[in-house]
């Protein structure tokens, strides 16, 4: 069976297409930007497609290219973008747009052009990284955390809509990889309010995933991955 991964370019989904591989799975992957760790994706046999999510009609032609895999059952939906909301209200507006276009507007597109592929394969699923700030909205990543609990609507509808053939569900991450813009002072600050009081890593996301590709009775679930740490922002 075939899967496809968008963001595929580093952190989770890199991580994700390499546990993919070592699972059996062939492995289709978006990428925005050519970067020199890609090319241990392609030694493990990846198919990379590069497409930028702001641009329609760069989402369509990796649509059309992954539609011709008659093997696709998987699609995981993790492609993101992340800032801090801007002080310019023409530049929030911006950034409001170009999150919605990655977080709903370029998974909603995928959708439409695959479900139909998917529905052939038996136990195909559609996975939607969301995020945990979606049930505890902070203002300083409002365009982030609106944009990202619109994908967590749209996953569920489309749970009601694809049923019985697809399965749809979502993974919630908290603070499982800090970013390198992070400095030690917000870290330390985000893991005394979680639970576990240590990052996560990414292993903990690709666990979610094999129990929702596993167990064949969930459709329109959520799954927190995340110490905890929703416990403290609801």
């Amino acid at each position: 069976m075939r899967a496809l991964v968008t963001g595929a370019g580093r952190r989770l989904g890199f991580y994700l297409c390499e546990q993919l591989v070592a699972a059996g799975w062939q492995v289709t992957g978006q990428y925005r930007s050519e970067r020199p760790e890609l090319e241990r994706l392609r030694a493990l046999g990846v198919e990379l497609i590069q497409a930028d999510f702001t641009r329609p009609e760069e989402v369509a032609a990796l649509a059309h290219a992954t539609a011709r895999h008659e093997d696709l059952g998987l699609i995981i939906h993790n492609a993101s973008a992340f800032e801090p909301l801007a002080e310019d209200p023409a530049e929030q507006l911006a950034q409001f747009d170009r999150f919605y276009r990655v977080h709903m507007a370029a998974p909603f597109q995928l959708n439409q052009v695959l479900a139909p592929r998917l529905a052939c394969n038996a136990n195909a699923s559609i996975i939607q990284i969301t995020d945990i700030y979606i049930h505890g909205p902070a203002p300083r990543f409002a365009n982030y955390v609106a944009t990202k609990a619109g994908a967590h609507s749209l996953a569920m509808s489309l749970a009601r809509q694809l049923a019985p053939a697809v399965r749809v569900n979502t993974i919630e991450p908290g603070p499982i990889l800090f970013l390198d813009e992070h400095d030690e002072a917000w870290r330390q600050q985000v893991l005394a309010r979680t639970p576990l009081a240590r990052e996560g890593g990414l292993e903990p996301i690709w666990q979610a995933v094999q129990l929702l590709l596993g167990n064949h009775y969930m459709t329109g679930a959520s799954i927190k991955v995340d110490g905890g740490r929703s416990l403290a922002i609801i």
